[in-house]
């Protein structure tokens, strides 16, 4: 049998052993090599840790002062409160407080308001009853990352 029939014939695992032993053999040599060498070695350590606190604190995906138009279609002290807290929360800049559906519809289309809550009539009303009213809450779905945090923001508040 010759060289080459024989080497042909040996069994897949001798072929894996032989890669592995090849590869354990490769990773010694460069922890000797990293240990002579500090500088690679400091390398090696420090600029992914730079990298991982310099993106960290670039990368800021938390929605602030998002352009608002509110429509309050009573005027009423929790529609008020609703309004304030909104404000507080820092993710919505109220710039706009409609007086009609036409107006708020039209801030949204154009892109000025990225977000925009109504306050439908008889909302007070129903909250002291007990009822559990609903508020017309309308997102921008250009930014879904924003317009998520924003509607979490605002279901805390209600």
């Amino acid at each position: 049998m010759t060289d080459a029939a024989a080497r042909d014939s040996t069994p897949r695992k001798g072929r894996w052993s032989g890669f592995l032993r090849r590869t354990g053999a490769m990773t010694v040599k460069e922890f000797i090599q990293l240990r002579r060498d500090r500088v690679s070695f400091v390398m090696i350590i420090a600029i992914p840790l730079m990298q991982l606190i310099l993106f960290g604190y670039a990368i800021n995906t938390t929605p602030r002062n998002l352009p608002t138009a509110v429509l309050l279609q009573e005027s009423s002290d929790i529609g008020r409160s609703i309004l304030k807290a909104m404000q507080n929360t820092r993710y919505f800049s109220v710039i706009y407080q409609v007086q009609d559906e036409e107006e708020f519809d039209q801030l949204r289309a154009s892109g000025k308001a990225l977000f925009g809550v109504e306050i439908p009539r008889g909302f007070e009303r129903a909250v002291r009853r007990g009822d559990r009213p609903a508020m017309l809450v309308a997102a921008d779905a250009t930014d879904p990352v924003a317009a998520g945090s924003a509607l979490g923001a605002l279901q805390q508040l209600t």
